[in-house]
């Protein structure tokens, strides 16, 4: 007898991984399953090939797992379905579509609007953070779970790049389908415009490929159409560039006094006519806030009061430190302006200082929980008079807290030179988009925080074009298509109806929900005609070998 055969399969990974999985099963009853409609035997059927694990209510890690990066969501599912390979994701879903319940896909859980998790099943695809780059093809392939602390440091050996989110812990997945704006996106695009193409699990169990030859209308739906929409994203292949050491810098200007206040509206003039729409190079790429600090001068340990109000403008210069600081000068001489820090370093090391140097944005002390938070999005594409600017300053300083958080990603560049029609993305008129993050700790003082956002929506009517970034979604924001797809609209819903014919996916904001009446009909006309070919076109399901 071969017991080492025999010893090896009955020890595998696979039967403890089968046994685990069986004595949760027998441990949560059948109260769960019976909640969420499924019968054992469903349960059953996966265990043979799947590869993840499974998390019920008395787990002791579910309320951990659970949990959303922000904690205003309080989301209890009653099952968390972790996938570790591809066909996890096709038998998780299998098993989603047999309980009547609604289920939510989550990779980072980082959206604003709490979209990443629900009552039902929650599918959990942040596993999947595989990397592969070549660095002669100059592509990567990278898992929908990746996230970008990873993604960043698995590119950084080959010098290669590609814009990406500011926070280490966001990922790939919804990040790329709302668009991607990073600190080098007025360079090289917003993320899903580098996009090469995607794979992508359908609600009919079925895994295709999307890319411009090939299911061309998925790809250009799932490049701005949010994520959830159309189907799991599975993985994502960029192309790259490479990227030397980039110079980055950090100016602020104090908002303490009347003359200070005129000293920054002259500051917001001057980025406006030289920086925004008329930058002096795409090179430039620059974010400006109004942000609560300790002081203009960094040091540790953070003194925890007093705070004071700022106007901050920092940014990144494609290239060297000498025709980086040649472009900023003009900033730097203005009145009232003090030049924080400069520097000429590899990317991720600048990424880094940007947020936190010398204090991060919004600034809390160390050790401090993680605040519950609120955030709107206004994107702009005029100029705003003096008066406006001033409007927008003296507002932010009747902040109920110091920790609000009024922050400018600029536009222009390579984001806006994007063909209008390329993608479901279609903020390409933008000059920056505004947005106003409030946070509290207590139920006290939410009220007054979230009266502070909704008074900031007010004040920026007048002010925006009627679009809002939709990686920034926020629940009660009212005619949520028009702001986040504008005349891509029909496009999308065409799309929707070919690969989601059921809608199986849905949620508050999805393109068409489940079970609600849109009386607009969607139809051909209006959508481009390479567009209209595609969506006409049977659908390519992957081969695979």
């Amino acid at each position: 007898m071969n017991y080492g055969v025999e010893m090896a399969h009955v020890h595998s990974k696979k039967r403890i991984r089968e046994a685990t999985l069986l004595a949760q099963l027998a441990a949560c009853g059948d109260e769960p399953l019976t909640r969420l409609g499924l019968r054992r035997e469903d349960l059953m059927a996966m265990l043979p090939t799947f590869r993840g694990t499974i998390v019920f209510p008395d787990d002791p890690n579910y309320n951990t797992d659970r949990m959303l990066f922000n904690p205003v969501f309080d989301p209890y599912p009653m099952m968390i379905i972790y996938c570790v390979v591809n066909s996890d994701v096709q038998l998780a879903l299998m098993l989603a579509k047999v309980t009547p319940r609604p289920f939510t896909v989550r990779s980072g859980g980082h959206c604003t609007a709490g979209f990443s998790a629900g009552s039902g099943i929650l599918i959990d695809v942040s596993a999947l953070n595989d990397v592969y780059v070549d660095p002669n093809a100059l592509f990567a392939t990278v898992g929908c779970g990746c996230n970008f602390g990873k993604f960043r440091a698995a590119l950084k050996p080959y010098g290669l790049h590609v814009p990406g989110g500011e926070c280490d812990d966001v990922c790939i997945g919804g990040y790329m389908q709302g668009g991607g704006y990073g600190f080098t996106s007025v360079t090289l695009g917003m993320n899903s415009d580098n996009v090469i193409s995607m794979r992508v699990l359908l609600a009919n169990g079925q895994i295709v490929n999307a890319s411009a030859t090939e299911n061309y209308d998925l790809w250009w739906a799932m490049r701005g159409g949010t994520g959830g929409s159309f189907g799991i994203l599975l993985n994502v292949t960029y192309k790259l560039v490479p990227l030397g050491d980039v110079f980055g810098w950090a100016i602020i200007w104090p908002l303490s006094s009347g003359s200070e206040m005129n000293q920054a509206a002259l500051a917001l003039n001057v980025l406006q006519d030289q920086y925004m729409a008329t930058a002096p190079s795409n090179n430039l790429n620059i974010q400006v806030s109004l942000c609560y600090q300790p002081g203009i001068v960094g040091g540790l340990p953070l003194p925890p009061a007093p705070m004071y109000p700022y106007l901050m403008v920092r940014g990144v210069w494609v290239g060297n430190a000498v025709d980086g600081q040649a472009a900023i000068q003009t900033l730097c001489n203005l009145p009232g302006a003090t030049t924080q820090w400069t520097r000429e370093t590899d990317f991720d090391t600048l990424n880094e200082s940007l947020l936190n140097v010398p204090y991060g944005m919004p600034c809390f002390a160390e050790g401090t929980p993680m605040p519950k938070e609120d955030k709107a999005s206004r994107i702009v594409a005029r100029r705003l008079t003096t008066n406006e600017w001033m409007g927008l300053l003296n507002y932010f300083v009747s902040t109920p807290n110091p920790y609000s958080y009024f922050y400018m990603e600029f536009y222009g560049g390579a984001i806006n030179a994007y063909p209008i029609t390329g993608s479901a993305f279609v903020h390409r008129t933008a000059l920056f988009n505004a947005v106003l993050d409030v946070f509290w700790w207590t139920e006290e003082e939410r009220a007054p925080s979230q009266a502070f956002l909704d008074g900031w929506i007010a004040l920026m009517e007048p002010l925006y074009n009627g679009e809002v970034y939709q990686n920034y979604p926020r629940l009660n924001d009212p005619n949520f298509k028009s702001k986040y797809w504008a005349g891509s609209q029909n496009a999308l819903k065409l799309v929707k109806t070919k690969y989601d014919f059921n809608t199986l996916f849905s949620f508050a904001q999805c393109i068409v929900q489940r079970g609600v009446l849109d009386e607009d009909i969607a139809t051909p006309e209006g959508v481009p005609d390479e567009l209209r070919r595609a969506i006409e076109a049977p659908i390519l399901v992957a081969k695979f070998g």
